[in-house]
């Protein structure tokens, strides 16, 4: 198979460094040239913006690369590297960001009348730009205090890194006898190690084995979905809710100097600083979004806790644990998950033999699947003889051509990084080595873009399988980065869904909408053991007396599933609503008193507990914000972004996709209208507007679990 962009080289540990020497080299160069040739009388966009795009076009596939090393190495070596290039990289750009000569020439470039005669990509990228400097202090500090800015800058970033680095390498978990963790399936069990020791007990008391648990890769969930002694569920939770406390005085210190930095700037606050890059643009409209959505959420939320308590109180009072005399009693978070699971089984839905019909990598492929029927594409798997260890990092990634099928052109690459491992990044993100962008002969280059997932790994016996919530996690994330593969934009800085967040989660969480439909659930699922008949010969042996599995999920179970596809919904956006809050919060400190006295301890379980309904008394000396990725790595004053995007995505799917979702025109009109756009357009929302002929309906997402509970 010739492919048509060579697939990128993936840098080895030593290159990472010199690489990004080059890459600064090439913008050092490039800008020299354009302060020894231009002043501000003879700046235009085309002398002095455009050559510096095209730098930065040119050399974002190797800078791509090695930021995505520090996501997807194995190696801490190699991430060491990252580091080290890291630091090069932001020092460099804090040199460019405070030159005040090119500074000049960019602002004389946007007052001449050619400016106007600019496309909107090409005008919206000099004033983003033009934004980059203000936020770096350019025509508001001084020289002295422009040096105070930059270097606080670098140790806040540093402080950001050894926070996510503590994060990456965290390894603590529990050790449990096998009674203790009665109720957890056995699939769960093998996938965890005896503790240090126990190996010559197995045959002297079977009972007296101790599991060692871990927090990550799926274990707290496990433990606090599946266990049936109420005191390891709180064990476990507490113990993970403790763990990273080094980050605790790492998170403040970061919040405290953002306080100090946006006030040197002449900001009130970090929030009003960040916004500025934000579709909102101002702090009182997310916080008037966020007050009338814990308004109207808060109820509905009571009502779900109501439910679980209710389940909670007959096993209380079965066991001889509860009477009702003895008062309120409130209802912890470690018992969310483990009540969760019981009453969906009352719904007859069980979770853990839903997921036996999505295994992690053919459900993806058939995913892939979907979206090339809905949006006319095609994805070729790359053989594995080309995916040699010169272009991948891990053996387990895969590769995939992505084509137009209208007229068989190529789109780009993707590439599939699902499987938790040590050092990976924890979450689940799409990440892009490559964006695409217009060569100046007119040629395009090509997008590659990765799903990095971390699922659980395979058990000895079967290989990785999906909850429901993780199969709606990998549509999502699969959704950025198909917006990735569409976007058609001239320049890397728009590509994509690099656009502001509050905006840029909408089309995947509209996406999400189709892991509620029967026929794509159908169409996902493929019951595990039709993979290997190693598989169906263990289950076999497991289930002595049945039949062997359907090939696709069961009606009856995809009906239920649907039926209940608002069951905890609220409690769900509850919890993004808490961190909504904290994020706003803590990035609001507007006096050096209210710097000094922050206490994101506190505030963290104050909100939760105010917002959520839980009672987390006995968890209020732990660190989960410590645990807490995503406002330390760009996402500050931007968590709302969830809520937001819902709110529009929810709106947009029952306005236009609904009553037909697997309409060709329908999605080639979205194609066309949203995602080839990338972010290329400064009026975001009314980008929407356009595409919906009125204002969104930022309501909409309370009102579907309105109209559930008014049905159930």
């Amino acid at each position: 198979m010739s492919l048509p962009q060579s697939l990128p080289r993936v840098l080895t540990t030593e290159e990472i460094v010199p690489a990004m020497q080059r890459i600064i080299n090439e913008y050092d160069t490039i800008r020299a040239l354009i302060l020894e040739g231009i002043t501000p009388t003879t700046a235009t966009f085309s002398n002095v913006m455009l050559p510096l795009v095209q730098v930065e076009n040119s050399v974002q596939g190797e800078l791509g690369m090695i930021y995505m090393l520090q996501y997807g190495s194995p190696s801490l070596a190699t991430q060491s590297a990252f580091d080290e290039a890291r630091t090069l990289y932001l020092r460099a750009s804090a040199l460019w960001a405070a030159d005040e000569k090119f500074f000049k020439l960019l602002q004389a470039a946007k007052e001449k009348p050619d400016f106007q005669t600019l496309d909107g990509e090409s005008k919206h990228l000099l004033e983003k730009e033009l934004l980059e400097y203000k936020h770096a202090g350019l025509g508001i500090l001084g020289h002295a205090e422009l040096e105070e800015y930059q270097k606080s800058q670098m140790e806040i970033s540093d402080l950001e890194r050894k926070f996510q680095q503590n994060l990456a390498r965290e390894a603590g978990g529990l050790c449990f006898s096998l009674e203790e963790l009665n109720g957890v399936p056995e699939d769960e069990l093998a996938k965890w190690n005896n503790s240090p020791g126990e190996e010559e007990l197995i045959s002297e008391n079977h009972q007296q084995i101790k599991k060692f648990v871990p927090f990550a890769n799926g274990g707290t969930l496990a433990v606090l979905t599946y266990a049936h002694s109420p005191e390891t569920r709180k064990k476990m939770f507490l113990a993970d809710n403790s763990k990273l406390k080094e980050n605790k005085p790492l998170f403040e210190e970061i919040i405290k100097r953002r306080a100090r930095q946006a006030q040197f700037l002449k900001y009130t606050t970090h929030a009003e600083f960040r916004i500025e890059r934000r579709m909102a643009k101002v702090t009182s409209w997310v916080k008037g979004f966020l007050s009338q959505l814990q308004t109207t959420l808060c109820p509905y939320g009571r009502c779900e806790i109501a439910v679980l308590q209710n389940r909670r109180l007959e096993d209380l009072r079965a066991s001889g644990q509860y009477s009702d005399h003895r008062g309120k009693l409130g209802f912890p978070p470690w018992e969310k998950r483990y009540y969760e699971q019981l009453v969906q089984r009352e719904f007859e839905i069980d979770q853990l033999k839903i997921s036996e019909f999505f295994p992690l990598e053919r459900t993806a492929t058939n995913m892939l699947a979907i979206f090339a029927s809905l949006l006319g594409l095609r994805f070729d798997s790359i053989p594995a003889e080309r995916l040699t260890e010169d272009v991948i990092w891990h053996d387990t990634v895969r590769g995939f051509s992505v084509w137009d099928t209208k007229d068989d052109c190529f789109v780009g690459y993707l590439y599939f990084d699902l499987l938790w491992r040590e050092n990976k990044y924890r979450g689940n993100q799409s990440v892009n080595i490559q964006c695409g962008y217009l060569r100046p002969d007119g040629s395009r280059q090509y997008p590659l873009t990765i799903l990095m997932c971390s699922f659980p790994t395979p058990t000895p016996t079967s290989c990785a399988l999906l909850k429901h919530h993780q199969v709606v996690t990998l549509f999502h994330e699969m959704g950025h980065g198909i917006h990735d593969l569409l976007a058609r934009t001239k320049y890397i800085r728009f590509h994509g869904y690099r656009l502001p967040p509050d905006f840029g989660e909408m089309p995947s969480i509209m996406l999400e909408n189709w892991c509620w439909m029967k026929d794509v659930l159908e169409e996902l699922s493929c019951h595990y053991t039709t993979l290997d008949e190693n598989y169906l010969a263990d289950w076999q042996k497991q289930h002595p007396s049945e039949p062997n599995p359907p090939t696709k999920i069961p009606e009856g179970l995809v009906e239920n599933l649907i039926k209940h596809r608002y069951f905890n919904r609220g409690l769900y956006h509850l919890y993004q609503l808490s961190i909504s809050i904290f994020d706003l919060q803590i990035h609001s400190l507007s006096t050096d008193k209210e710097i000094a006295d922050l206490d994101v301890q506190n505030m963290w379980y104050d909100l939760r507990e105010e917002i959520e309904g839980m009672d987390f008394s006995e968890c209020r000396d732990g660190f989960a914000f410590g645990t807490f990725t995503h406002l330390t790595a760009g996402y500050d004053v931007c968590y709302y972004a969830y809520l937001c995007c819902t709110a529009m995505a929810q709106d947009l799917f029952l306005s236009v996709f609904a009553h037909d979702p697997h309409n060709r025109d329908t999605w080639d009109k979205y194609r066309r209208g949203i995602l080839e756009y990338g972010g290329r357009e400064q009026n975001l929302l009314g980008m929407l507007e356009d595409f919906l002929e009125r204002p969104p309906n930022m309501n909409s997402l309370v009102e579907g679990i309105a109209r559930a509970q008014s049905q159930s």
